[in-house]
């Protein structure tokens, strides 16, 4: 047993004899000898408390001497010490301690070699013995000066670290393995013709293909001197996949973390596209900030504003308290971009309705939308607006809150939201769809649908315009007071035609409001009150009462600028769905109506018709066989749309020049440059 062992294991031996103690009385030295490597020995002594030990150097270690009590408890070089384990039991810990520093050289031969016999002795009579062989080297040790030198390991892409992987047994030479050190010549040459060959053999940098010295090596092909490489051997093309990187805190800052910047420094650099907006506070610039959505769903409260990038951002907020409502700061002052400042205009709508009695916490003024507008030319900002929404809240128990932020960017000379285009020239996704009305020149609108307040009414609802490719569904409710069957089918359709005020759509996001063939007439499907069957219910009910407005916006692929498809509107039409309404006079109720739009994606030109023979015929066709003969010079064919024909032809043309040189030159250079290299040495 080693004397310095785990404690863990000197623990659980201790255990045992102690379990051993109460069940039969034993007395010696546990364990009784120990194999010593290190500086301390440790072992376990069972048996009276009135018990000395004595130690004796043995000189012959062949032959074991009898225990005795004539010596001492320590010796020139070694010292014992006996310590009680438990108050219960005779247990006991003995330790044996080297005393002495060594002076050690070599770390292949032993330090220190000795054998001592420890005698446990009660009234001068020996009751057990405990052998310890010693036998100490330099590197196990713990006294004397210890190096701190570390192991260089070097660039493993120039110097790998096993340079002889083929050298698997330590102190022996492994036959076959030419790189290994402890093979003397005379070893090697038994079997220097059957050495190891690659990367195992000890050809862990082999030269690279491209360089012209392996030709010397390899047989090369004839146009090889032409494209060969005169590099060292240390500019291999593997240096590519070694890379020296750094390690990177995972407990980064914020994203949007914001660093004070002087006023100097931020005033004089104008805007561009990208870059943060910067306001004013407490003598620094810092980045203006609105709540936007982030990649994992949720909102940043904190999130800079980017300049010339429009974007409009919903954010859900589980409210448990009025605090918990996203409250961006509006009261601040933007740097221009040349030096100035601006401070913006700011207009507050509130859409708070009367609901009688209040119960819960009631939040105040909790902004429910709010709308920028910057106004700017060329690097500047001339100015910004607005609008916030506010409204007072009822909070009974913990519920969502939806928000809306918007950031809109007009140039000065645009400044009207009806004037801005919504491509150029198809419809961008997510554009409003432009309308119009009048005679020529028209008047630019935009398509709405309801935006419902806190108290669904329509009556509060705001008008909310209709996004290019995005389908939509909105509605509220009607206040019906006191109303004849005429007049509420009078009155739904009145509303339902107030947001469509207009005639014409914009075909393209860019319409010339002077060319009416850039426009597209509204095809109206007007609902019919007429009683066609069961005629007899309207008796007792009003019949054919139109609620939902039907909105179907046809649009095409009609071209592609620089390979970007356009996207145009061929055809609108609306028409309306009719419920039957259980009143006939003096009706007074709650009628909800809606609207709703459909984008509908038509082929731009109808597809040619096929014949049963081109559909059973598939020899020639491409996409049904595996070999296709008509894209064998893929590149040099109409089937390449990637650049222009007459540009592939001509690069095509220089590589075959390229190739017939090299097939006629290759050979005879390759003479002429042996015969050089001869006649030259």
């Amino acid at each position: 047993m080693d004397g310095t062992g785990s404690p863990l294991l000197l623990w659980a031996a201790c255990a045992l004899l102690v379990t051993a103690i109460g069940a039969q009385n034993i007395a010696g030295f546990f364990p009784s000898r120990i194999l010593l490597s290190g500086p301390t020995a440790t072992s376990y002594f069972v048996g009276n408390t009135s018990v000395n030990l004595y130690l004796d150097v043995i000189a012959n270690t062949s032959i074991v001497p009898e225990p005795n009590c004539n010596g001492n408890s320590s010796t020139e070089n070694w010292a014992s010490f006996l310590e009680s384990v438990t108050s219960t039991t005779n247990l006991y810990k003995v330790t044996v301690t080297l005393n002495t520093t060594l002076s050690c050289i070599l770390d292949k031969t032993p330090c220190f070699v000795e054998a001592i016999q420890v005698s446990a002795c009660q009234s001068n009579v020996p009751i057990a013995s405990l052998l310890i062989q010693a036998e100490i080297y330099s590197n196990t040790t713990f006294t004397g000066n210890v190096s701190d030198n570390a192991t260089v390991i070097p660039t493993q892409a120039y110097q790998p670290l096993g340079p002889c992987p083929c050298n698997l047994t330590a102190g022996a030479c492994d036959i076959g393995c030419c790189c290994d050190q402890e093979c003397t010549s005379s070893l090697r040459e038994l079997f220097n013709g059957f050495c190891y060959t690659g990367v195992f053999g000890g050809n862990v940098t082999p030269p690279f293909d491209q360089l012209c010295s392996v030709q010397q090596i390899k047989r090369a092909p004839d146009w090889f001197p032409f494209l060969c490489v005169q590099s060292s051997i240390d500019n291999s093309p593997f240096l590519g996949y070694f890379f020296q990187g750094s390690t990177v805190s995972v407990t980064q800052p914020y994203t949007f973390s914001v660093s004070s910047q002087s006023i100097v420094q931020a005033s004089v650099n104008p805007y561009k596209q990208g870059d943060p907006i910067l306001v004013q506070q407490n003598g620094y610039y810092v980045y203006l900030t609105i709540p936007q959505q982030s990649t994992h769903g949720g909102c940043e409260s904190n999130a800079p504003v980017a300049y010339l990038q429009n974007f409009v951002s919903t954010c859900v907020t589980y409210l448990k308290t009025c605090a918990d409502v996203l409250t961006p700061n509006f009261n601040v002052t933007v740097q221009d971009g040349k030096g100035g400042s601006i401070t913006p205009q700011i207009v507050i709508q509130n859409n708070t309705v009367d609901s009688g009695t209040v119960s819960g916490i009631q939040c105040l003024g909790i902004i429910s939308s709010a709308n920028y507008t910057f106004i700017w030319e060329s690097n500047t900002l001339r100015g910004i607006n607005i609008t916030v929404l506010i409204e007072n809240i009822n909070l009974t128990l913990p519920a969502p809150l939806t928000q809306q932020f918007a950031v809109t960017f007009l140039t000065s000379d645009n400044i009207n939201a009806s004037d801005v285009l919504s491509g150029n020239p198809g419809y961008q996704v997510g554009k409003p769809v432009i309308a119009a009305s009048g005679s020529l020149p028209l008047n630019k609108t935009t398509l709405n649908l309801w935006k419902p307040a806190g108290d669904s009414l329509c009556s509060s609802a705001s008008p909310t315009p209709v996004l290019f490719g995005q389908n939509s569904y909105s509605g509220c409710i009607l206040q019906v007071v006191n109303e004849d069957c005429n007049q509420i089918r009078e009155n739904v359709t009145a509303l339902l035609k107030s947001f469509v005020p207009v005639s014409y759509i914009a075909m393209s996001g860019n319409s010339n409001t002077t060319d009416l063939t850039e426009w597209v007439s509204i095809i109206y499907e007007e609902s019919n009150s007429t009683c066609l069957s069961d005629c007899a219910a309207q008796i007792v009910m009003c019949l054919n009462v139109p609620v939902n407005m039907n909105i179907q916006i046809l649009t095409a692929v009609t071209g592609a600028v620089e390979g970007i498809s356009q996207e145009e509107i061929i055809g609108v039409k609306i028409s309306f769905s009719t419920v039957n309404v259980d009143c006939i006079t003096s009706c007074t109720l709650s009628l909800p109506v809606s609207s709703s739009v459909q984008f509908i994606k038509v082929p731009a030109q109808a597809t040619p018709r096929v014949s049963s023979f081109q559909i059973n015929y598939t020899e020639y066709d491409c996409e049904k066989n595996d070999v296709c003969w008509q894209q064998l010079a893929y590149p040099l064919t109409q089937y390449y749309t990637g650049e222009p024909h007459h540009l592939t032809l001509a690069k095509g043309m220089i590589l075959v020049f390229f190739f017939i040189v090299a097939s006629v030159l290759g050979g005879p250079w390759n003479r002429i440059r042996k015969a050089w290299t001869i006649k030259a040495f």
